[in-house]
């Protein structure tokens, strides 16, 4: 059951007395048994389930009511998530059950909507991969636990990594990146830039040969970097004298 309904009250089988419009939400309404508060529905279920003044709601009448009801909350929660962006089954499952859901009415509706291809989880992890390989600057390791975390199932994911030729390009990759980075390492002992690019690198999800091979690189380049800088400016001092 819904956490909003936690502290209610269990609705009581009797005749309804009253069907009133809610104030704050204009696309539900309460029901009211022998003249007291029973359940906050939508329009929805109020239709489907055909309520009405005078009727007689018995306990399976109630169940089912709440049942159509919670469905009905859950549905609406989870089209308001993805319309800020897509997401994975799992993940979409996680923050109902943030929100206080139960399971089965959770399995309904990620159901429900995997039918209606609002929930693809193979549309998600393409898109997901094509977008970290695109900008992210992430190594294939990171982008395997990237969705692996969102769910995706080891098969799906490795057949992504064929797809997609994954890794293919992983030490050009690695390289650029640490180069970005090398620049704010200038100045440090072979050691600790080596420590240092070595994380960033590790930590981006790149493999330790691509680390290697970068760090590598990037400490070779800036050394000879500095040794022309050093060269340029006893060039310079000689003139002065």
């Amino acid at each position: 059951m819904h956490s909003s309904k936690k502290n209610n009250p269990a609705p009581q089988p009797g005749n309804v007395t009253a069907i009133r419009a809610q104030v704050r939400q204009s696309q539900r309404v309460s029901l009211y048994i022998d003249g007291e508060f029973a359940i906050g529905i939508s329009l929805d279920t109020l239709a489907h389930e055909g309520i009405f003044v005078g009727q007689y709601l018995d306990q399976s009448n109630i169940d089912r009511l709440v049942a159509a009801d919670n469905y009905d909350q859950a549905k609406h929660a989870a089209i308001r998530l993805l319309e800020f962006r897509p997401r994975s089954r799992r993940e979409l499952a996680d923050r109902l059950r943030q929100k206080g859901f139960d399971p089965s009415t959770i399995e309904a509706v990620s159901q429900r909507l995997s039918e209606a291809k609002l929930i693809d989880d193979d549309a998600f992890a393409t898109s997901l991969v094509e977008q970290r390989m695109r900008t992210a600057s992430r190594g294939s390791s990171a982008i395997q636990r990237d969705l692996a975390k969102h769910g995706i199932s080891k098969d799906a994911i490795n057949t992504l990594s064929v797809s997609h030729n994954i890794g293919a390009a992983e030490a050009d990759q690695a390289l650029q990146f640490a180069r970005k980075v090398a620049n704010r390492l200038r100045g440090l002992d072979k050691i600790t830039y080596t420590r240092r690019l070595s994380g960033v690198l590790l930590r981006r999800g790149y493999p330790m040969s691509a680390v290697r091979a970068a760090v590598q690189c990037c400490w070779s380049e800036q050394s000879s970097q500095q040794e022309a800088d050093e060269s340029d400016n006893q060039h310079t001092c000689d003139e002065s004298e």
